[in-house]
């Protein structure tokens, strides 16, 4: 085996991590500005912070030779396949698995298919291993249980599909509906890892407050449906009716995690995503920007943007500024 070698990454709020990135570049920019904007994630007694996550395109026999590095490594392989290798041991990963490698462990790989595509997350978790009690302690034990790959359950491969087309989309892109996929994905990735280790739900810390892990995870897929279907007039009903819920229940996790009701955090949503529309979409008229917001009046609409922010829809296109918006549309 060749001698291990500690690999260079760039930071966060760069696009590319890699030379084979750059056929995703515009998805790339995007998800590099979600990890941006995400911040750090707490699970159980665990902080979670995304150093990396890429789209990349590996051409067939490209490689990577032995190299190890601080992060906690998730790779979902979109199309195509890739060959790792741990201690002389081949692992292939195919299409709708999932490639867990954890910090300081040497490994390689080789792309062993035209075509491949592969969504990565590098992750610095902390405390790294310090807590027998802990998750962070068991992902190296939790990783080698699995094989170092899964295929992952319906829902977490839903979460990642649901990501990627939201990086690609064709229409506004949102990055506050990005963040949430990304909390979504890395949510249930932890519930798998958690699962092989035998445990029920990671101990202690943020996440237990509030309901514990199943509350922290249907936070998270409330704010990715919310952000994912403004256009559509959505409501706390709904979206309580999608996750499976009652309105109240999902109304008192949001207030314990959000410090706000569903009906308040919408509002606020449909403000974003108002002012991301009018400043990046000149093309858009008054009346498509209320539409896409959910507010098929679009006089309407004016009088709630002006009441938010001082200013009418046009004004604020123009760039002739805001008051600090206290409230959302």
């Amino acid at each position: 085996m060749a001698a291990a070698a500690r690999l260079g990454f760039l930071g966060p709020t760069r696009a590319l991590a890699s030379p084979f990135d750059q056929a995703g570049a515009v998805e790339n920019v995007r998800l590099a500005g979600a990890v941006a904007a995400m911040g750090p994630l707490s699970l159980g007694n665990m902080t979670i912070r995304p150093a990396i996550l890429h789209l990349t395109c590996p051409p067939r026999g490209s490689q990577a030779r032995y190299h190890l590095h601080p992060f906690l490594e998730v790779t979902f392989v979109l199309a195509g396949s890739m060959d790792y290798e741990i201690r002389g041991r081949k692992i292939p990963v195919r299409r709708g698995e999932i490639f867990c490698m954890p910090p300081e462990v040497v490994h390689g790989w080789r792309c062993a298919a035209g075509g491949t595509a592969l969504l990565g997350f590098l992750l610095g978790v902390s405390p790294a291993a310090e807590d027998p009690a802990g998750l962070a302690f068991g992902l190296g034990e939790a990783a080698a249980r699995l094989g170092y790959r899964f295929r992952p359950p319906a829902e977490l491969g839903r979460a990642f599909t649901a990501l990627l087309a939201e990086v690609r989309g064709e229409g506004a892109y949102r990055e506050a509906a990005a963040v949430a996929y990304v909390q979504l994905v890395l949510t249930l990735v932890f519930r798998q890892l958690a699962g092989a280790l035998g445990l029920r739900s990671a101990p202690g810390g943020a996440a237990a407050a509030g309901g514990g892990p199943r509350a922290a995870q249907l936070f998270l897929q409330a704010k990715a449906f919310i952000e994912a279907n403004l256009a559509m007039n959505i409501s706390l009903a709904d979206a309580a009716r999608h996750l499976g819920v009652s309105p109240r229940h999902l109304n008192r996790v949001f207030r314990e995690r959000e410090g706000r009701a569903v009906g308040q955090f919408i509002s606020a949503a449909r403000l974003d995503k108002a002012r991301h529309l009018l400043r990046e979409r000149r093309d858009l008229s008054v009346k498509s920007v209320a539409a896409l917001c959910g507010v098929p009046d679009a006089a309407y609409f004016c009088r709630l943007f002006k009441a938010a922010t001082g200013k009418t829809p046009a004004a604020y296109a123009s760039g002739q500024g805001e008051k600090r918006a206290t409230s959302g549309l």
